[in-house]
């Protein structure tokens, strides 16, 4: 949260303090400013009415500095705006006193009257020749974003415009109670910088966003000559097939689906593979725990469509397969233990209700193919007494016979060893051939995945995306175009932050609490870094006496230093 802004008048000498934060909008504005966001905001709202007294892409710029410093909803962007000197925002006071929600929302409506998609593509082109940006790769990911409210089905427009529809479908948040939007996300190999983005109704699958995706990005690039990487969504006779016929490159995972995939996995269980080591990669989490090797099967292999397909194996897949399977089959025993004791009870007392609730716990167990199931019979006697009244020492007993369906399960270690033949390994499916791109080559490729997740990440997380909780559908769409620039902006400030720091070798800086070392700065850690600074202005009867800021720190001037900003925008003569 941003400190109020301090103003104290002292008591009989006529002087007013006045304190207000600088945080990090020096960082910002330089990559806003190379972004060339304003002036493409005014080309595409078109001719704006000169009657308004602010303008909505001074709104827009307000709400992307909010999105990349301090997420706020829209009826506290003033309040937070008000904390801030108004020339580290391109503004004065007259126009952040007239920022309100009202007019906030009314700029949101502007833009999604604008060509949203032909606009990202204009900043990413220019993004892309400004920032010396290489897009050879463009890795594909989604997410989900959830949505509080209603949001009932929108009435037709009268302009025939469609509004994106929240619905519920496989939420990624783990929210099926809540609707959602389905975020597509593109970052390039260089940096995990965003090169596009798009947002589809709550319960579009992935699988039918590749297509419309690629060619966007082939607009963006200028040809077809990079390598298109995503998940196993990717891999469908359409897709790949468009991709390859308009002369393009994929890479993904082959699904387990997939004929091709049963068949190695098969030919494991019964002959093993020669498996050669290609890469050892340091731990990422615990350094103390041993380098995860990659191993590579020697055995050629191509799809169904004639595409290759490589397989490989990773040993911390395999520790967690291996867990996986162990953690289903402990899971099945034990809940079939205690389906064993309540056997003859209520719904439990013939063998079919017996055996079909086994199998039930089986198959939500997933341990179904490593345990043989077995229904025992046996006879369970109860004594009552044989007529009423009280019971004595001369009561006669009888002895009921009743018999009990108990389900017992023992592991097959047959199936247990053709699955553990199969541990750790994984296939991708290209059309790259290999004297392009080597196995080793391939395997670190798609490894850079786990980038874009990073990105979702950062938009859950630092930016703050969720909860989302608007009026109306139509505004939707140009917050979610706001919060790209917004995540695009922070990609931009860790790329050059990371690049400087190697460029002069330093495998980290104090960035955490306490000194401790960061050798992969965030943007939302640099930013943060410098929220509680300002700038302070001592007025006599209104004139300003003298302007002063509070000190840099050692660790603030390194990082201004590798992000190439001048101190003195912190008021700050160089040392």
């Amino acid at each position: 949260m941003s400190t109020k802004p301090l103003v104290q008048d002292e008591p009989g000498t006529g002087f007013t303090l006045e304190s207000l934060q600088i945080g990090g909008h020096p960082i910002l504005q330089p990559f806003l400013r190379r972004l060339g966001l304003r002036r493409f905001f005014e080309d595409a709202l078109g001719r704006l009415d000169k009657r308004l007294a602010l303008s909505p892409v001074d709104a827009a710029l307000v709400l992307v500095r909010n999105f990349a410093l301090s997420r706020e909803p829209l009826y506290g962007v003033p309040e937070w705006a008000g904390h801030f000197v108004p020339e580290q925002m391109e503004m004065d006071s007259r126009m952040v006193n007239l920022l309100n929600d009202d007019r906030l929302g009314r700029t949101l409506d502007r833009f999604f009257l604008a060509d949203l998609r032909t606009l990202t593509t204009r900043i990413v082109v220019h993004m892309v020749g400004e920032f010396g940006l290489d897009l050879s790769r463009a890795h594909n990911d989604s997410t989900t974003i959830t949505f509080s409210g209603a949001y009932r089905q929108t009435l037709p427009r009268a302009d025939g415009r469609r509004t994106l529809r929240a619905a519920h479908g496989h939420n990624k948040d783990h929210r099926p109670d809540l609707k959602q939007l389905l975020w597509t996300l593109t970052v390039a190999g260089d940096g995990a910088v965003p090169v596009h983005h798009n947002v589809y109704d709550g319960n579009v699958t992935d699988d039918r966003t590749h297509i419309q995706t690629w060619q966007t990005l082939r607009e963006i690039v200028g040809s077809a000559r990079f390598l298109y990487v995503a998940d196993s969504k990717l891999c469908t006779r359409e897709q790949m097939a468009h991709i390859v016929g308009a002369g393009g490159h994929f890479l993904t995972v082959l699904p387990r689906t997939r004929k091709e995939d049963a068949h190695f996995r098969s030919r494991l269980a019964q002959q093993p593979a020669a498996w050669e080591l290609i890469w050892e990669r340091p731990p990422l989490r615990r350094k103390h725990d041993s380098a995860e090797r990659f191993e590579v099967a020697s055995l050629p292999q191509a799809s169904s469509e004639g595409y290759r397909v490589v397989w490989f194996r990773s040993s911390e897949k395999w520790k967690r397969d291996e867990r996986v399977r162990q953690d289903c089959i402990d899971a099945a025993r034990f809940q079939i233990q205690g389906l064993a004791e309540r056997a003859g009870r209520r719904e439990l007392k013939t063998r079919e209700q017996v055996s079909a609730a086994a199998k039930e716990i089986l198959e939500r167990t997933g341990a179904g193919p490593f345990l043989r199931e077995e229904i025992k019979e046996h006879s369970r006697y109860v004594h009552r007494q044989a007529g009423p009244g009280r019971h004595g020492k001369n009561t006669p007993y009888v002895r009921d016979t009743t018999v009990v369906y108990e389900p017992v399960v023992t592991p097959d270690p047959d199936r247990i060893r053709e699955a553990a033949a199969t541990d750790g390994i994984f296939p991708l499916i290209t059309n790259v051939g290999v004297e392009v791109m080597g196995p080793l080559e391939l395997l670190q490729t798609y490894k850079y995945q786990s980038f874009i997740e990073k990105r979702h990440e950062q938009l859950k997380t630092a930016a703050e995306v969720a909860p989302v909780n608007f009026k109306t559908a139509e505004r939707i769409e140009a917050f979610l175009f706001l919060y790209f620039v917004a995540v695009l902006v922070h990609a931009l400030i860790e790329r050059q932050a990371r690049a400087a720091m190697q460029a002069r070798k330093l495998g980290s800086i104090p960035l955490y609490p306490e000194g401790r070392k960061c050798s992969a700065p965030t943007a939302d850690k640099i930013l943060a870094l410098f929220e509680p600074l300002r700038r302070h202005r001592l007025l006599r009867s209104r004139e300003l006496v003298q302007t002063f800021h509070d000190d840099l720190s050692d660790i603030q001037r390194l990082v201004l230093d590798l992000l190439d900003i001048p101190e003195l925008h912190y008021g700050q003569a160089p040392r």
